[in-house]
């Protein structure tokens, strides 16, 4: 999800009891159950598959952890109606937490710099790295994200106790549907119909060709036909349900900033000849700058307003200490999987950064020891807020290796990948940490499904994006626009080639851009409270900047929906919106991947 994207379920999640610790000497029950570990595979995969068409379409992603519980314990109950003796007991909670931490690493940790990263190296340099060096860089990545997460488990789960909300949330959900809570098996119906609806409309217009997937609008602006300028009606439920993700300020911020990108600064520039074409790879040349700039600026100044976070991240990881009352030692990860993890996962991709990625050996050691750095940071913040800012942090480590590696454009990319993947996949350890302390779990057992996950996320993930996106052509407006590929490679250009290679319309926009990501940040910091959620979303309206102008509408609606249905029945909207939009995203991403997988394969 974009940075300052709302969760609600997550924030306002009951507190939830933690599982009473054992004796020391005493063990756990196993809750590496093989059950456990193919229901959370099964569901991490879905999710891979849906979060990779989600990001390649709008850039954006949702949560894996509170879903897996829902459609785990669903999907399990639903085989015990059909064979209680076939598929034995319910899961109990220790098992649960193992299938989430699975699916949740699976499906969220290990793809979120394959749709920008990814995509950047591919519009750079024309071609896909080789498929096996890609599947690799991703699970040793992932990988030594969840390995790096150690320390700063007892920094921050147990030395200084962050409340990590989604994971707390997916805690008292797990226990809800236990219990047999009519919330918890409302949300579940909630999730059921979304999926299937969305699936249904997706078949529908993808598969039998019912209808199309936008309705052109007549009129023009300025001169320029509305179609020229991205903006249409959208039949698609997908950006429906992320609209109820992101929240109401985000959705219209993105709603902001299309109408000043499409409706005034394209057509005006194009009458102008300031812009040399219309049509949404022909405005994209000129857009991106001011969008890079604009979430740049607002990252960086989040970053140096966080000095506190800074501070405080850095002193629980060298205040950390075991106390009394904690786990047993047998239930912890030795500190021998530690180091050798480390070592080896460090070492190996160094070498497949200078095998693959003409990343020199040295330097990438040195984005290594510059990851844990980042990692650090996103989970402190990801603990507070909810919010993982792996993309500012990915663009923290692109201009580093800008400096180190000047001109050297793909190896940007790699850095930003690199940094990205063990950010998102070291906080990711940690919310599933906290959900399975919650629910009884050892942090030795929640670490190996979380690395069990890794590698089903990377097998699976790699290739169907290179059977998605075969070449450079499949980004497009039609099929995957991709804006976040486009960000990387333009921060990658600038940070190799200077702004002076940018046309000059290009350069003044960047530089407004990056004050007013700058400014809007300030203004939200020291703005009273009741004032600040009138304030636009700096990384919501940069965004907007990029995505098709439909898209962004279609965002919107989706916000308004969910904000109409909260304000009017906030008890059920608490139970269902969350549930309701993953099923949108769900059924629509993967009844439509699964057409164009055939689709591909009979061509």
């Amino acid at each position: 999800m974009p940075e300052g994207a709302a969760r609600d379920e997550a924030r306002t999640a009951p507190a939830v009891p933690e599982a009473e610790a054992p004796r020391a000497g005493e063990p756990l029950p196993s809750a590496l159950t093989p059950r456990a570990l193919a229901l959370g595979s099964l569901i991490g995969a879905l999710m891979c598959l849906s979060n990779l068409y989600l990001g390649l379409k709008t850039s954006l992603s949702f949560p894996a952890a509170l879903i897996a519980c829902v459609v785990g314990l669903g999907l399990q109950r639903a085989l015990l109606r059909l064979s209680a003796s076939r598929f034995g007991p319910p899961l109990s909670l220790r098992e649960t937490s193992a299938m989430q931490s699975a699916a949740s690493s699976a499906g969220y940790s290990t793809g979120g710099t394959i749709v920008t990263a990814s995509v950047a190296w591919l519009l750079l340099s024309g071609h896909h790295p080789p498929l096996w060096a890609l599947l690799l860089w991703t699970l040793l990545s992932s990988a030594l994200g969840v390995v790096l997460a150690l320390p700063m488990q007892r920094a921050f789960i147990r030395h200084e106790p962050l409340p990590f909300p989604s994971g707390m949330a997916a805690a008292s959900v797990a226990r809800s549907l236990h219990a047999g809570d009519s919330a918890g098996r409302q949300g579940a119906r909630a999730l059921g119909v979304g999926a299937l609806g969305a699936g249904v409309f997706a078949f529908a217009r993808d598969g039998l060709q019912l209808f199309p997937a936008a309705i052109a609008l007549p009129g023009a602006l300025l001169g320029v036909p509305l179609s020229e300028l991205t903006i249409s009606m959208e039949l698609m439920l997908l950006p429906l349900g992320t609209g109820a993700f992101v929240g109401l300020r985000t959705g219209a911020s993105l709603l902001l900033g299309a109408l000043v990108c499409y409706g005034g600064l394209a057509p005006w520039l194009y009458g102008h000849g300031l812009l040399k074409e219309t049509g949404y790879y022909g405005i994209l040349e000129w857009s991106m700058w001011p969008c890079a700039a604009m979430v740049a600026g607002a990252s960086f100044t989040h970053l140096a307003l966080q000095r506190g976070l800074l501070r405080r991240t850095f002193g629980a990881l060298l205040g950390a200490r075991r106390s009394p009352g904690e786990l047993p030692e047998s239930t912890d990860v030795p500190r021998t999987w530690f180091l050798a993890g480390v070592v080896l996962l460090s070492v190996g991709l160094a070498t497949l950064g200078a095998v693959a990625f003409g990343l020199p050996f040295q330097l990438g050691l040195l984005g290594v020891l510059l990851s844990f750095a980042l990692a650090a940071v996103a989970c402190r913040a990801t603990g507070e807020t909810d919010m993982t800012p792996s993309g500012t942090l990915g663009h923290v480590a692109q201009l580093a290796f800008g400096i180190l590696m000047p001109g050297n454009t793909l190896a940007n990319t790699v850095a930003a990948s690199l940094s990205g993947n063990i950010a998102a996949s070291s906080a990711d350890l940690l919310t599933d940490v906290k959900a399975g302390t919650l629910l009884g779990a050892a942090p030795r057992q929640t670490f190996l499904a979380q690395l069990w996950g890794c590698v089903v996320g990377s097998a699976l993930i790699v290739p169907v994006f290179y059977l998605l996106v075969p070449d450079v052509s499949a980004i497009s407006e039609e099929r995957f626009p991709a804006p976040s590929g486009f960000i990387v490679a333009g921060v990658a250009r600038v940070l190799s080639s200077g702004l002076g290679g940018l046309p000059e319309v290009s350069r003044w926009s960047a530089l407004v851009g990056a004050l007013l990501g700058v400014g809007l940040v300030l203004l939200e910091r020291f703005a009273p409270e009741r004032a600040r959620r009138f304030i636009p979303s700096p990384t919501g309206l940069g965004i907007a900047f990029v995505l098709p102008a439909s898209t962004s509408l279609s965002i919107f609606l989706g916000s308004v929906a969910a904000a109409l249905l909260a304000r009017a029945r906030p008890t059920l909207a608490d139970g269902v919106t969350v549930p309701l939009a993953s099923g949108l995203i769900a059924g629509e991403s993967l009844v439509s991947l699964a057409i164009l997988l055939v689709l591909g394969a009979s061509s």
